[in-house]
C-alpha cells in the first residue's frame, strides 16, 4: 500500500516538475526582445538651468595702424608778395604745396580748389570754386603730386595782368580719394561738399 502511494507521489512530483519546466520555458520565450517600436512624442522642454559663471576677460588686441583719410580739407594763405609774372606767361602764377595729393589721386581721385578774398575769417566766408571769373580776372589751377599751381589772367580787353593784380588770397583745397568719390551733387558748391563729406570749417 505504501509502495503504491510513493509511486503515485513520484508520478505527481514528476508531472509537477514537467509543468514548471514548460512554464519556465514559456516565460523565457516571452522575455526575448521583439522589434523596436516607433519613437514616442517629444516631451515638454525642461526648465532653464542656472546661468554659468562669467569667463575670464581676454587680453586687449594690438591696435591697428591708422588708415589714410579718404577726404582731406586744408586751408592755405597765399601772400600777395609770393605771386610771380614769368616771361612769356599770360598771367601771374603761384603754387601751394599739398602733400595729400598723391599720384593715385592725380590719376583717379578728385582735387577741388576754392578761393576767398575775405582773409579776416576764412572759416565763415563764401568759397568760390576755381576756375571762375569775377568779371575782371579769371582764376584757374592745375595740379600734380604734392602741388597745386595757381594762375590769374585778365579777362578785360585781353590785357595781361601784372603783379599789380596780385593780392592776399586764401584757398581751400579738398582732396578726395578714388574710393570716396560720390556722384549726384555739385562739387562746385563748397557747402554741398562740406555737408556730403562731413567736413569741418
Amino acid at each position: 500500500m505504501n509502495f503504491e502511494l510513493k509511486i503515485a507521489d513520484m508520478f505527481t512530483l514528476k508531472k509537477t516538475f514537467s509543468i514548471l519546466s514548460i512554464a519556465a520555458l514559456f516565460l523565457m520565450a516571452c522575455a526575448t526582445d521583439g522589434d523596436t517600436g516607433p519613437a514616442g512624442p517629444v516631451g515638454p522642454e525642461g526648465p532653464l538651468g542656472p546661468a554659468g559663471q562669467d569667463g575670464t576677460i581676454g587680453r586687449d588686441g594690438v591696435d591697428g595702424q591708422d588708415g589714410a583719410a579718404s577726404v582731406v580739407s586744408s586751408v592755405f594763405f597765399v601772400d600777395s608778395a609770393s605771386w610771380t609774372n614769368p616771361a612769356g606767361v599770360n598771367g601771374i602764377v603761384n603754387s601751394i604745396n599739398v602733400p595729400s595729393i598723391s599720384g593715385n589721386i592725380v590719376s583717379n581721385g578728385v582735387v577741388l580748389l576754392y578761393q576767398t578774398t575775405d582773409n579776416s575769417n576764412p572759416t565763415s566766408t563764401i568759397w568760390n570754386a576755381v576756375p571762375y571769373t569775377d568779371g575782371v580776372f579769371s582764376f584757374g589751377y592745375t595740379y600734380g603730386p604734392g602741388v597745386i599751381n595757381l594762375k590769374i589772367t585778365v579777362t578785360v580787353n585781353g590785357s595781361v595782368p601784372t603783379l599789380a593784380a596780385a593780392r592776399d588770397r586764401t584757398y581751400r583745397v579738398v582732396v578726395i580719394t578714388p574710393g570716396a568719390k560720390i556722384a549726384g551733387f555739385d562739387y562746385g558748391n563748397f557747402e554741398e561738399v562740406k555737408m556730403v563729406y562731413g567736413l569741418e570749417d
